[in-house]
């Protein structure tokens, strides 16, 4: 069962929403200071329909939010 879609990592610039992917068994391969705003940080999981499974959940509940 290879779920890699590509070695591109995934890239979220939103703390919460990486948050929520960790929550929910996503693996954060790293994090760096983002590049305009380095008091942020960038963070990067692996490009599988896991990862944009639980992305789009957490787009779902936050446009439910709102």
């Amino acid at each position: 069962m290879n779920e890699k879609l590509n070695d591109k990592d995934y890239v979220v610039f939103s703390q919460r929403m990486a948050g929520f992917l960790m929550l929910n068994g996503c693996r954060l391969l790293k994090i760096k200071p983002d590049k305009v705003t380095p008091t942020k940080f960038v963070y990067f999981f692996p490009n599988t329909e896991y990862v944009k499974d639980f992305v789009a959940k957490y787009q779902l509940i936050r446009s439910t939010q709102q």
